[in-house]
């Protein structure tokens, strides 16, 4: 009876075990992403360096400029007459869009200022006016991961008073 005790205890101190089972679902999001960079011309005439290049928030200071003459305080920014009222400053820059799990063959890229620029100023970028209201595309279909070329221009009417001209400008990459 004794033997038979200890079997019984024997097989009860046996390892138990168990299993389970744990079903994953995931998604991967596609994504683009856009950081603008010094042009490689950097500090030569039309291409003043950008504060936090590398990154989406950057900034680009023209200066000061007026009117007539060739008189603005940036040896870096392109300053020019385009009528005999009118004078225009400018800075070029890179913008780089990169793609990550996505067959998107290319983007769009588009720019729209934060608020209405006072009377007699303009903002455009290559030659193309910005407008508050809505965003402005600038290319139908850039390649991803080369770094494209922006002038950002500002024309100023010789009538306009002095004063700090600053603005906010969103860029805007969609992929196609």
């Amino acid at each position: 009876m004794l033997c038979g005790m200890l079997c019984l205890l024997a097989a009860s101190a046996g390892a138990q075990t168990s299993s389970g089972q744990l079903s994953i679902t995931t998604s991967v999001q596609s994504s683009i992403s856009l950081v603008f960079q010094n042009n490689p011309a950097v500090g030569t005439p039309g291409f003043c360096p950008l504060t936090n290049s590398g990154t989406n928030n950057v900034g680009l200071d023209l200066g000061t400029a007026q009117f007539p003459g060739s008189v603005h305080s940036s040896t870096c920014v392109n300053y020019s007459h385009l009528t005999s009222a009118l004078y225009e400053v400018s800075s070029a820059f890179d913008v780089v869009v990169t793609k990550a799990n996505t067959s998107s063959p290319n983007f769009k890229m588009s720019a729209q200022i934060s608020t209405a620029p006072p009377a007699n100023v303009s903002w455009l970028i290559n030659n193309v006016p910005l407008s508050n209201t809505s965003f402005t595309q600038l290319d139908a279909a850039g390649t991803y991961g080369v770094a494209i070329t922006k002038t950002l221009q500002v024309q100023v009417k010789n009538t306009v008073p002095a004063q700090i001209l600053q603005e906010t400008i969103t860029f805007l990459a969609t992929a196609n």
